[in-house]
């Protein structure tokens, strides 16, 4: 998504759709089109106030939120490059530093994970985060397993995707908190707010999720029930920039801890980095390892029409920071973009 200025300033916003087919990606296209009819003639840099009238038309449905997200990242970047200064020096500056934990999407099984978390120790990855959701005794083994043959340092993470009803999802928390698990992601439904509070209050491990179709508002039915301690928001899918900075400031007020969901292509992620190392609740973000046969698991594999790639990266050491370049620090190959263009 593009927003261009008579100034001469275009804004660049994201959002991700898993479809290779290209139907989700039209039906998104159409929808930031409509909505983006709403900002002709206005000012780019009333973020806040464009954000609001947007919402009022994607409030009812989740491809709007996606829609209204890529708008309210490519009218960010135009406020920082207008200023000609990074998003995050708008936001406050660096809270501190930010450390890559490496989340793992690969069908692998449990030798070869401990295989990787070497690997990925080695670079500086603080942990790993492993799929799960492949019922209680087959989590509860790989858990033991894994955790018990990775090096000392390096943490472990478990990600059940809303799969198990309770008493399920809490077999496997009891074992995850045995074993010192640095969270449990989405283990039940995520309308199940009560049972996501209940897991929490029962358990030593952190509950964690946040990042399917929840919106800014609903962070407030979480904090109020103290249904988790780890918040993930998805900028592609919560509301864009605007909304993950203020589901940031809620966290911080209640004492938990921001972790955005990070996955998918780069101007996304960027914005993520962003709001992120702004965060004084946030000290840790994802990054996503597509493959094992690469020498260096830091770098960004999954946008080839970004023309500076290499702004992008997990540091020897696992740290990572946001581009410098003014706005969202993201630049275009637009060749590639032709190359790809389904439209």
């Amino acid at each position: 998504m593009r927003i261009h200025t008579d100034e001469g300033i275009t804004g660049i916003g994201e959002t991700y759709l898993d479809d290779p087919s290209g139907d989700s990606a039209r039906s998104a296209a159409a929808g930031m089109q409509a909505l983006g009819n709403h900002l002709v003639g206005r000012d780019p840099r009333n973020v806040t106030q464009l954000w609001n009238e947007l919402y009022v038309h994607v409030k009812r449905g989740v491809k709007g939120y996606r829609a209204l997200s890529a708008l309210d990242e490519a009218l960010w970047d135009i406020v920082g490059k207008d200023a000609g200064k990074p998003l995050y020096q708008l936001f406050g500056g660096k809270a501190g530093e930010l450390q890559a934990y490496a989340t793992f999407p690969l069908p692998k099984e449990t030798d070869e994970l401990i295989e990787d978390a070497t690997w990925l120790s080695e670079k500086g990855f603080s942990h790993m985060k492993i799929v799960g959701g492949y019922g209680v005794e087959k989590d509860r083994e790989r858990i033991r397993a894994i955790a018990d043959n990775i090096p000392d340092d390096f943490g472990l993470a478990i990600d059940a995707n809303t799969t198990y009803k309770f008493s399920d999802a809490l077999a496997v928390a009891e074992t995850a908190s045995e074993y010192g698990l640095e969270w449990f992601e989405e283990p039940i439904a995520h309308t199940d707010l009560n049972g996501q509070a209940n897991l929490n209050q029962q358990v030593s491990v952190p509950i964690s999720g946040f990042q399917t179709h929840h919106t800014q508002y609903s962070a407030i039915d979480h904090l109020s029930i103290d249904a988790l301690e780890i918040y993930q928001p998805a900028f592609d899918l919560v509301g864009g920039i605007t909304a993950a900075n203020r589901v940031a400031t809620l966290v911080e007020a209640y004492n938990k801890e921001f972790l955005p969901h990070a996955y998918g292509p780069m101007v996304n992620y960027a914005a993520s980095l962003h709001v992120s190392v702004a965060s004084p609740v946030c000290s840790l973000i994802e990054f996503a390892v597509y493959s094992d046969d690469v020498d260096d698991p830091g770098e960004y594999l999954t946008s080839p029409y970004v023309a500076n790639q290499e702004d992008v990266y997990v540091q020897d050491g696992g740290t990572i920071e946001p581009p410098e370049k003014p706005g969202i620090g993201i630049e275009l190959d637009e060749d590639v973009i032709e190359e790809y263009r389904i439209n």
